[in-house]
C-alpha cells in the first residue's frame, strides 16, 4: 500500500513539473512572437512551411502574425497566403475552404490589384473539380459564373481577361457537350422531340463557340421537323449550310432543303477557307471518358508558388504589401527612431527641456513641471502661515 502511495506522489510531482515546463515554453514563444520586426520573420517561416507541405504549421504561423501585428503592412498578404495554403493542399474540403478564404479577402480588399488574380483562382477551384460532360455539371456552372463575374469586373485588365476567356471556352465546351448528350438521349431513346428542342436551343443561344455547334443545329432542325415546324427547321438547315460548310451534316441539310422547296444558300467563302475542325482520336476520347476533361489550371497560389524560393516569395509579398525591404531580422532586436526632433525647446534651471509655445517670447514661458525642492519650500511656508493664525496656537 505504501508503494502505491509513493508511486502516486512521484507521478503527481512529475506531472506538475511537466505542466510548468510547458507553460514556460508557451510564454517564451509568445514573447518571441511579440518582438519588434518579427512580423516579416513569422511570414517567412510560414511560407517556408507551406512550400514544404506543412500546411497546418504555416497557417498557425500566419494567424499568429495576423493577431500579433494587426497594423503590419503584410496583413493582407498573410490573409491571402492562408487561402493559398488551402488551394495548394488540394482535396475537396481544402478547395472549398480556399474559396471561402478568397471570397472573404475580396470583400475586404475589392479594389486591390490582386483582386482579379484572386477571382481567377476562385474559378480554378471549380475547374479542378469539373467532371466529364455526362456527369454532374455543378462545378462547371459555378466556374462559368465566376469567370463571367471576373470578366465584368476585370475587363480592362488585358492579361486577366485573356486567361479568363480561355478558361471560359473550355468550361462552356463541357457544358454545351452535356446539353448535346442529353438532347441525343431525348431524341433517340425517349423519342421526345420537344425535350430535344429545349436542350439544343440552350446550346444555340448560349454557346456559339461550341465545337459541335453544327450537330446541335441539325438536331434542332429534326426536332422542329417532327413537330411540323418546317419553317424553323429550314432556317436551321440554311444556317448549317452557310456557316458550317465542312460539317458532316451539310449534304443531308441541302437534300432536305431541296425536298421542301426551300432555297439552298451558298457556303460562306471565309468559312470554307478556314478548313474543317480537327477531330479527336480514339485515345483522347477514351482518356476523357475515364478521367474527365482536362482544363489547364494553375498549380500555384496567388502569392505562394512552391516552385519558387522562400526568399523570392517574401520579397514579392513585401513589395505587394508596401513594406520596405529590410535586412535579416534578429529575434528580440530593438528598433530606434533616427528622425530628429525639430520642436523648439529651451533648458530650465532644473535641467529639464520645456517646449516653447509659438506666439510668445521664450522668457515668458513657464516650465510645465516644478522641481521637488520648490514644492517642499512652498509646503513649509504654508505651514508657518497656518501656525501664526489666531485660534490655531497651542494654549
Amino acid at each position: 500500500m505504501k508503494v502505491v502511495k509513493l508511486l502516486v506522489v512521484v507521478l503527481a510531482v512529475a506531472l506538475s513539473f511537466a505542466a510548468c515546463g510547458g507553460k514556460s515554453k508557451a510564454k517564451l514563444t509568445l514573447e518571441d512572437a511579440k518582438g519588434p520586426g518579427r512580423d516579416r520573420e513569422l511570414y517567412r517561416q510560414s511560407v517556408d512551411a507551406i512550400r514544404k507541405g506543412r500546411f497546418d504549421e504555416g497557417r498557425i504561423l500566419l494567424n499568429t502574425m495576423i493577431n500579433t501585428y494587426p497594423e503590419s503592412p503584410l496583413i493582407k498578404i498573410a490573409k491571402l497566403s492562408i487561402a493559398d495554403s488551402y488551394y495548394l493542399q488540394g482535396g475537396s474540403k481544402s478547395l472549398a475552404q480556399a474559396e471561402v478564404e478568397y471570397r472573404d479577402w475580396i470583400q475586404f480588399f475589392p479594389d486591390d490589384k490582386l483582386a482579379c488574380d484572386t477571382m481567377l483562382k476562385m474559378a480554378e477551384i471549380h475547374l479542378k473539380q469539373v467532371q466529364a460532360a455526362d456527369r454532374d455539371t455543378t462545378h462547371a456552372k459555378l466556374a462559368e459564373r465566376q469567370l463571367k463575374e471576373m470578366l465584368r469586373r476585370c475587363g480592362s485588365n488585358a492579361e486577366a481577361k485573356e486567361k479568363a476567356e480561355q478558361l471560359m471556352t473550355d468550361v462552356q465546351e463541357i457544358l454545351a457537350m452535356h446539353e448535346l448528350k442529353v438532347a441525343r438521349f431525348y431524341f433517340d431513346i425517349r423519342e421526345s422531340s420537344q425535350a430535344a428542342q429545349m436542350r439544343t436551343e440552350e446550346i444555340l443561344n448560349k454557346y456559339p463557340n461550341f465545337s459541335r455547334f453544327d450537330e446541335a443545329l441539325f438536331l434542332h432542325a429534326r426536332a422542329m421537323e417532327n413537330q411540323e415546324d418546317t419553317e424553323t427547321a429550314s432556317q436551321d438547315l440554311a444556317r448549317l449550310v452557310s456557316s458550317h460548310p465542312h460539317s458532316e451534316y451539310v449534304d443531308r441539310a441541302r437534300e432536305t432543303l431541296k425536298k421542301w422547296g426551300k432555297p439552298v444558300p451558298e457556303s460562306d467563302p471565309a468559312k470554307v477557307a478556314e478548313g474543317g475542325p480537327e477531330g479527336k482520336g480514339l485515345p483522347s476520347r477514351v482518356f476523357g471518358f475515364m478521367f474527365g476533361p482536362h482544363i489547364d489550371t494553375s498549380n500555384k497560389g496567388v502569392i505562394i508558388d512552391r516552385d519558387q524560393k522562400t526568399d523570392d516569395i517574401v520579397a514579392r509579398a513585401q513589395e505587394l504589401g508596401g513594406a520596405k525591404s529590410v535586412g535579416p531580422i534578429t529575434p528580440g532586436a530593438t528598433t530606434t527612431n533616427n528622425n530628429p526632433d525639430t520642436r523648439a525647446r529651451r533648458a530650465t534651471q532644473a535641467g529639464q527641456d520645456v517646449e516653447v509655445k509659438p506666439g510668445a517670447p521664450a522668457g515668458d514661458q513657464k516650465p510645465q513641471s516644478t522641481s521637488s525642492k520648490d514644492k517642499k519650500d512652498k509646503d513649509k511656508d504654508k505651514k508657518k502661515k497656518d501656525s501664526g493664525t489666531p485660534g490655531l496656537r497651542n494654549p
